[in-house]
């Protein structure tokens, strides 16, 4: 029995030597020995949302500050739902909590010009993404509308990712039947690490919206090339 255990043990050790296992050198002036390293990194992508609902309630609208909440679009203004984006984020717009959206914003006693129009309400996030695939990676968003009918005026989403110096506007209104929208691709290059986005959301309320309960699912969704 100790003989058959003897034999076990030299053949795993003969298993062990022949698989790699122990390496050894000797000689007067100079020594060495080799290792391998076998190194497995697996393809991954990933997506973080730091927040995950936003709540737009006209009955009570939030004031817009800091390029968030919402602002009054004067009445004739000819800009895109893209441009009224913009303005808002650069102050042209004035905040307010009514809707429909006029208020005596200078406190004169009467409405002025500039001081009854359409609603625009904004939200800010950050998309955090990371994606280790050498032939690039592509993030889209599907909007799809899970509640309410297509009347809500109009709808938009920019995607700002300053690491790679890149802004994409894409408008889904009309559009929210879940069809992926292109927010970004990289082609032929891994993305370095975990990259923050910066996610503006836009509801305008154009005049065309029809009063309801509406719900929308935004699906953002990360994929390597």
């Amino acid at each position: 029995m100790r003989k058959l255990a003897l034999l076990m043990v030299s053949l795993l050790l003969g298993l062990a030597l022949a698989s790699g296992g122990e390496e050894w050198n000797v000689g007067d002036q100079q020594a060495s020995v080799t290792e391998r390293i076998n190194l497995t990194i697996p393809q991954r992508v990933a997506l973080h949302l730091t927040e995950d609902e936003w709540i737009v309630d006209l009955t009570n609208p939030l004031p817009g500050q800091n390029g968030e909440g919402c602002y009054l679009v004067p009445k004739g203004y000819g800009g895109t739902l893209e441009q009224a984006i913009q303005d808002a984020l650069a102050g042209v717009f004035a905040p307010i909590g009514t809707y429909p959206a006029i208020k005596d914003l200078n406190g004169n006693g009467v409405i002025d010009p500039g001081e009854k129009g359409t609603l625009i309400c904004l939200n800010q996030k950050v998309l955090q993404k990371f994606c280790n695939n050498g032939d690039g990676c592509e993030l889209d968003l599907k909007v799809t509308r899970t509640m309410g009918g297509p009347t809500y005026g109009q709808g938009g989403v920019v995607d700002k990712a300053p690491d790679l110096n890149h802004s994409k506007f894409v408008q889904f209104n009309g559009q929210d039947t879940g069809q992926p929208l292109e927010l970004l691709k990289v082609l032929n290059k891994r993305l370095p690490g975990w990259l923050d986005d910066i996610i503006i959301e836009a509801f305008w309320f154009d005049g065309s919206e029809v009063a309801g309960i509406y719900q929308f699912n935004f699906l953002f969704q990360l994929a390597a090339l």
